[in-house]
C-alpha cells in the first residue's frame, strides 16, 4: 500500500502496488499501482506517491481498507 496525488493540492489516495490487491485474483502487475480504493479514476496518472502519508489522506479510501483488511 502506496499513497498517491492526482493533483497539486488535494489529498493523498492509497493504492495498491505490484503484488498487492484486494484478493489473490486481482494483485498488481509489477511496474503498475491500482487506482484509488475509493474509485475515482486517474486518467494521466499520478502527481506523485510516497510511502507515507504526508497530508490527509482520502477519507473514503481509509473507509474501504479498513472495510477490506480488517482496521
Amino acid at each position: 500500500m502506496i499513497y498517491a496525488q492526482v493533483k497539486s493540492g488535494q489529498k493523498l489516495h492509497i493504492v495498491y502496488e505490484a503484488g498487492e490487491g484486494k484478493d489473490d485474483l486481482h494483485l498488481i502487475k509489477a511496474g503498475y499501482i491500482s487506482d484509488p480504493l475509493c474509485g475515482r479514476s486517474v486518467p494521466e496518472g499520478y502527481r506523485m506517491t510516497s510511502t507515507f502519508p504526508l497530508a490527509n489522506s482520502c477519507k473514503r479510501c481509509l473507509r474501504v481498507y479498513a472495510a477490506r483488511h480488517g482496521g
